[in-house]
C-alpha cells in the first residue's frame, strides 16, 4: 500500500469524524430545542451510534475497501475533535438562531390564521356571558326561594306543634 494511498484513506477517516461529530451536533440541538424524557433520550442515543457506525463502515468500504486500519480510527478521532473545536460552535449557534427565526415566524402565521376565530369566540362570548349571568341570577334567586319555602314550613311545624300541645 502506498503512502499516497494511505494518505487519501486518512482524510477519509477524518472526513467522517467531522461528519460524526456534525450528527452529534444535530442531536444537540434537537435536545436543545425539543426536551424529551430519559427513555426518548437513550433511544436517540441508540439512533446516534447506530449513525456513527454506519458512518465509520461507509469510510471504511468506501476508501480502503472494507480493510480496518488503526490510524483510521485516529483519523476519525482527529477529525471529530477538529469539528469540536473549529465549527461546531457556530454551527450550534447559527442553527438555534434559524430555529428560534422559523418559531418566531410560525407564531405571526398562527396568529394571522387565528385571529378570525378569536374574533368569532369573542362575539359568541357575549351572549354566552348573558346567558350565565341569567342563569346564575335565576340559581340565586331560587335559592332565595326554596330558603323562603324552607323557613316558611319550619315556622308552620312550630305553630303545628305548639297547637297541638294546647289541645
Amino acid at each position: 500500500m502506498s503512502v499516497s494511498n494511505q494518505a487519501y484513506i486518512f482524510l477519509w477517516s477524518v472526513l467522517g469524524g467531522m461528519l460524526i461529530a456534525f450528527v452529534f451536533d444535530i442531536f444537540r440541538i434537537k435536545r436543545k430545542t425539543i426536551k424529551t424524557n430519559n427513555f426518548i433520550t437513550y433511544l436517540e442515543d441508540l439512533i446516534y451510534w447506530s449513525i456513527a457506525a454506519g458512518i465509520m463502515f461507509a469510510v471504511v468500504y468506501i476508501s480502503n475497501e472494507g480493510e480496518i486500519r488503526g490510524y483510521i480510527f485516529v483519523g476519525a478521532l482527529i477529525g471529530a475533535v477538529l469539528y469540536i473545536l473549529l465549527l461546531s460552535k457556530l454551527v450550534i449557534s447559527i442553527s438555534m438562531k434559524i430555529i428560534r427565526l422559523i418559531n418566531r415566524i410560525l407564531r405571526i402565521i398562527w396568529r394571522i390564521i387565528s385571529y378570525p376565530i378569536r374574533v368569532i369566540l369573542k362575539f359568541l362570548s357575549i351572549p354566552t356571558v348573558f346567558l350565565y349571568k341569567l342563569i346564575l341570577r335565576f340559581y340565586r334567586n331560587s335559592k332565595r326561594v326554596a330558603k323562603i319555602n324552607f323557613d316558611k314550613r319550619r315556622i308552620y311545624k312550630k305553630i303545628f306543634r305548639n297547637s297541638r300541645k294546647k289541645i
